[in-house]
């Protein structure tokens, strides 16, 4: 049997009814706004760009969510989170992070073999807007 985590609705779901949810069981525990990506079984995980195996990104985890739970993936709008550092960054893109699992970085990948993918646009120094775009393999083709 699979669980269900239970969030009430708060400030951010009443001042941000434009956000985009998606709820999907994980396959490993998952960290607030994380990046996350589909497996084959249907579960999402961390995503890294440095792995094509945990790419393509399509969203960040709303709240934490352990493993074998179900969770809410904001697939486009805000997301707010003490996790991001963005500063120096606001009014780029985010991209899938090629050294940290779930991690957002403000540099887009440039090494051969690694998987190019925006997954917001900067907003703050704690606020992406998820806005997951298509990914490109650096010296490869998809």
């Amino acid at each position: 049997m699979v669980q269900r985590q239970v969030h009430e609705i708060g400030p951010f779901e009443l001042e941000n009814a434009g956000v985009v949810f998606a709820e999907f069981t994980t396959l490993e525990t998952i960290t607030e706004a994380d990046a996350v990506y589909i497996n084959t079984s249907g579960r999402i995980g961390r995503a890294r760009a440095d792995a094509s195996s945990t790419m393509h990104a399509i969203g960040a985890a709303f709240r934490g969510i352990a493993s074998g739970l179900i969770g809410q993936v904001i697939t486009q709008g805000l997301l707010h989170s003490a996790n991001y550092n963005f500063s120096g960054g606001i009014g780029r893109f985010g991209y899938v992070s090629t050294s940290a699992a779930g991690g957002v970085q403000i540099t887009p990948p440039s090494a051969s073999g690694q998987l190019v993918q925006v997954i917001g646009h900067i907003r703050d120094s704690s606020g992406l807007y998820v806005a997951v775009q298509g990914a490109f393999q650096r010296g490869q083709t998809l």
